[in-house]
């Protein structure tokens, strides 16, 4: 999983009106260093990293076109 491939995605769903979006929250489990490295990604497309420092967490969410994404860490990996 990387941010272009997540985003491909994303555009399925939103331009697919057969599927109910209103509430949809997908959850994506990560192996740790796909994980880091994603929340990384996004924390920089978003803030540009200006006035922000990074700081990693376990979970993380993004919301893009009103569907909610959350990420966590798969435990066995």
């Amino acid at each position: 999983m990387n941010y272009e491939r997540l985003i491909e995605t994303v555009k399925v769903l939103v331009n697919d009106d057969s599927v109910y979006k209103k509430g949809l929250i997908l959850v994506y489990s990560l192996k740790a260093n796909k994980h880091k490295k994603l929340s990384e990604d996004f924390f920089y497309r978003i803030t540009g990293g200006e006035n922000d420092k990074y700081e990693y967490t376990e979970e993380f969410e993004v919301e893009i076109a009103d569907i909610i994404i959350k990420f966590v860490i798969d435990d066995e990996g």
